[in-house]
């Protein structure tokens, strides 16, 4: 692999990062738009299924300019991508949680209240319990800094096993015979 192609398919990772994290900010804010009841909904989860698509598509893009994408390679790629779209979906969450509408994360902790005792009440759990577990999700606040940076942290570690999966998907050895003619 060359330093060229190398540093292209690093430019490419990152701006694939940067469009994940487009993709993201849109979700959210689509998301945002639907009300408190939309991020709660089962809906919510299809996120995570975007960052996988640009993902794929980022690292295919890499592949076909090159001809090859080595599997050491891919995943490095497919990492940055969806590192730099969670960094960036993350630092949106902070501003609009905290700077642009606070009410609507007070509304959010309600909602997600509603549906926790919703579950504990549907599981049987005591009273005091679900009292307990309510208080503390009206409580507390799930998009500080450091609550926020921690879920990054730990959704790196999911984001790099998908990037492991999809690297191994989308690998290709180059051709033995790519650099025959050229010495």
């Amino acid at each position: 692999m060359t330093v060229e192609s190398s540093s292209s398919a690093k430019n490419l990772g990152v701006l694939y990062g940067l469009i994940n994290g487009g993709v993201a900010i849109a979700f959210t804010v689509i998301l945002y738009l639907g009300g408190a009841k939309m991020f709660v909904n089962p809906i919510a989860y299809c996120g995570m299924i975007l960052p996988i698509v640009v993902c794929v598509i980022g690292g295919l893009q890499i592949r076909k300019q090159q001809g090859y994408l080595e599997f050491a390679q891919a995943l490095k790629v497919t990492f940055l991508i969806l590192v730099i779209g969670s960094l960036v979906a993350t630092i949106f969450q902070f501003i609009l949680f905290n700077y642009i509408d606070v009410p609507f994360r007070q509304a959010l902790a309600q909602e997600t209240a509603q549906k926790a005792e919703q579950m504990m009440r549907k599981f049987g759990a005591p009273e005091s319990e679900i009292e307990k577990a309510v208080d503390k999700t009206l409580d507390q606040n799930n998009y500080t800094i450091g609550r926020l940076l921690l879920g990054f942290v730990f959704g790196c570690i999911f984001w790099f096993v998908v990037a492991l999966i999809v690297s191994a998907i989308i690998k290709r050895k180059r051709s033995p015979f790519e650099n025959s003619f050229n010495q």
